[in-house]
């Protein structure tokens, strides 16, 4: 991938940075030159694992740190982390999303829903409310990774889907308080992923289906992670307080495809082949 913006010298926050979604942004923006901070919580990652990953492909190791990311304390020390080294926070990509698995209306707790959103869309605020904090800027850029759920009802996705919808509400608001700051605030709405998270909500059988393969409903997280860099390489410093969706167009589709088989004609290509030239 060619990038357009050097971030050498610069610092990006991907918080659940170390498996699926997470794991993959953290490797597009070390490819574009980033410092990269990666936070997991729960002792959830094989570090030296992580890093030989990005060995694998020459990227520098990432900086990797274990940060509940609905704990403001724990957000403090991230950012004086960051604080103690020579780099310039330049993104922060929030990323975390947790929540109970719904099976029925006697599930729908308030309980749960504050639980989903402490953890999937408040942290975002607490992020760009720290930088300012303890590094005394904002960062140019934040990001952070939604989902259809919001606007499409899942089976078990209850919790997740209202802590998304609020997610993107808080970032369109979130880019007007900090639009004369320069700070530029988007959301990406994700297609199907095959990542841990999305096997313990939907399971195997959803996944590995031969439609799910056949169709290509699967997204390569790499295209997602390129579109986040893309959100922060200056090429598209117009665009605040948007949701983007990066679907490949999945989301254009009636579900009589789906049902029939017809009109649609089948994944598309990988990027960059010569069908797409």
């Amino acid at each position: 991938m060619t990038t357009i913006l050097n971030f050498a010298g610069d610092a990006v926050i991907v918080t659940g940075g170390t498996r699926g979604l997470g794991k993959a942004l953290g490797m597009e923006f070390s490819r574009a030159g980033a410092t990269v901070f990666l936070t997991h919580r729960w002792g959830s990652v094989d570090e030296s694992g992580l890093r030989a990953e990005f060995e694998a492909e020459s990227l520098p190791a990432p900086h990797i740190i274990e940060s509940d990311v609905s704990d403001p304390r724990a957000t403090r020390a991230l950012m004086s982390e960051i604080a103690s080294r020579s780099v310039r926070l330049a993104a922060i990509i929030s990323n975390v999303a947790f929540a109970q698995i719904v099976d029925g209306i006697r599930a729908l707790e308030r309980s749960s829903l504050e639980l989903s959103l402490r953890y999937s869309t408040w942290p975002v605020l607490d992020l760009v409310h720290e930088s300012k904090q303890t590094l005394g800027y904002y960062p140019r850029y934040v990001v952070a990774i939604s989902s259809d759920g919001g606007t499409v009802c899942h089976p078990g996705y209850d919790m997740v889907g209202v802590a998304k919808a609020a997610l993107e509400a808080l970032c369109r608001y979130l880019a007007l308080h900090l639009r004369r700051e320069g700070v530029r605030v988007n959301a990406l709405r994700c297609g199907l992923l095959d990542t841990a998270g999305t096997r313990s909500t939907f399971g195997d059988e959803v996944l590995d289906a031969d439609i799910v393969r056949e169709q290509g409903l699967i997204l390569d997280p790499r295209s997602v992670a390129r579109a986040c860099v893309g959100l922060c390489s200056g090429l598209m410093d117009s665009v605040t307080g948007q949701v983007l969706t990066v679907d490949e167009g999945l989301s254009l589709l009636s579900p009589v495809v789906f049902l029939t088989g017809r009109g649609w004609p089948g994944p598309l290509p990988p990027s960059g082949t010569d069908e797409q030239r």
